[in-house]
């Protein structure tokens, strides 16, 4: 079903975004946005946190503020190792002299640092962001978006796809780390009017390619075979999360496929990027809904848990700030038996192509990431520079009619790409 090609040299990746340019979306998001976080943390929890944890958040925002050089991690976390072989690289270099990405990633888990999530105390696992993500779920907005998604979809037909995966897109610009995206494109989603921010639109080789995948599917049932798993790499809880459930719910009551994978990260990032607990949280609220569909939905993906063919598995790695070609064996033999591995939000998308303004935007996607171990389908909303696939002359025209369009998160992508390497 899929195109081979030969594993492409990813030793020498395209230069990433730096922290420097005063003028880049970049330097914008650690001057403004980044220190916006951690007053947001301090503000929710000023009266429960100690007074240890305000004092060293505090003191995080002035490093980052003040453009001091970015301090190592100063308590014992499983993954610090990783993260200070990769801070070594950038040890006495300030917060705007650093690669974007890793600026980011570092910063989310030196919050954590700052109020001890890794501890072993009563704050030992308590999430920074819980009150946010709560009060996005107890909102209207994100079960008005599902309620939409679901009454689109009906069916198991294929067609009924379409629309569950344009919500799955705009879903996606329901940022708590990029609140601004919100405000200014509304949280009342009707597709009819999103037709011409999708600048990019493979839904028809993604459906195609799903319907084979079906018929394997289904015939590997019959034989009494696993069939194959779609697995999804999880952007944002809330309103997106609610959607990747509902798309999880479709392809498995169809069978479209044996089980379905949510990767999910290990621990609280980017404010609203989903863990485990915020899984749970979004299928107990579920069960809570008044609304037939809402309620169907919950009682139908808590079987297909007990089931095992829904799975949420977590992992270091997405907290990280490594790229897609870094993938651990681990990560990537476990990708490698994906039917299709759907790649959800801005922030990996710039793991999958390294976070770089240098590509040209005509090129082919599948040569920007051949080395990805399965093939894949991009759902995203622009929030960042990175961008590839473009027909000519699309920047272009986007560049003349919006000079923001990359990072404002009014524009999506749906993307895809079934040319995988070669097992060496």
């Amino acid at each position: 079903m899929a195109r081979i090609y030969r594993r492409f040299n990813i030793d020498n990746p395209p230069p990433p975004i730096m922290t420097s340019d005063p003028d880049s979306f970049a330097y914008k998001t650690m001057t403004t946005r980044i220190p916006q976080v951690v007053q947001n943390v301090i503000a929710d929890h000023r009266d429960t946190y100690p007074a240890r944890f305000i004092e060293a958040l505090q003191e995080l925002h002035d490093e980052i503020v003040e453009n001091r050089p970015v301090a190592p991690l100063y308590s014992t976390a499983p993954d610090e190792e990783d993260w200070r072989t990769v801070w070594s690289k950038y040890q006495n270099r300030t917060w705007l002299d650093i690669p974007w990405f890793f600026a980011e990633a570092y910063f989310y888990r030196r919050l954590l640092e700052a109020v001890n999530y890794f501890g072993d105390d009563e704050w030992a696992g308590v999430d920074p962001y819980l009150p946010r993500k709560q009060a996005e779920l107890a909102g209207p907005a994100p079960w008005q978006m599902l309620e939409a998604a679901l009454e689109a979809t009906g069916e198991d037909s294929p067609h009924r796809l379409y629309p569950l995966l344009n919500y799955a897109v705009w879903g996606n610009r329901v940022d708590l780390s990029y609140t601004q995206v919100t405000e200014q494109t509304g949280r009342d989603i009707v597709l009819e009017n999103e037709a011409g921010n999708l600048i990019v639109d493979e839904s028809d080789e993604a459906v195609q390619y799903l319907e084979e995948l079906q018929d394997d599917n289904l015939d590997a049932l019959d034989l009494g075979e696993r069939g194959e798993s779609i697995q999804i790499l999880c952007d944002n809880a809330g309103a997106e999360l609610l959607t990747d459930l509902a798309l999880a719910d479709f392809f498995l009551r169809g069978s479209w496929a044996d089980m379905v994978i949510l990767h999910v990260k290990a621990y609280p990032t980017f404010v609203s990027d989903a863990t485990v607990a915020d899984v749970q949280m979004s299928l107990e609220a579920l069960a809570g809904r008044s609304s037939p569909w809402l309620k169907s939905l919950g009682d139908r993906l808590r079987a297909f848990k007990r089931q095992g063919r829904l799975l949420i598995q977590a992992d270091s790695f997405w907290n990280s700030a490594h790229f897609f070609w870094e993938l651990p064996p681990t990560l990537t033999a476990e990708l490698g038996r994906a039917g299709l591995v759907i790649i959800k939000g801005d922030a990996n998308y710039r793991r999958l192509l390294g976070d770089s303004r240098v590509w040209d935007p005509t090129t082919p996607l599948f040569q920007a990431a051949l080395y990805f171990p399965a093939p894949f389908l991009v759902l995203r909303t622009m929030k960042s520079d990175p961008i590839v696939g473009l027909p000519p002359g699309k920047a272009e025209q986007l560049d003349a009619q919006d000079p923001h369009w990359r990072v404002n998160g009014q524009r999506g992508v749906i993307q895809f790409c079934d040319e995988i390497m070669e097992e060496l």
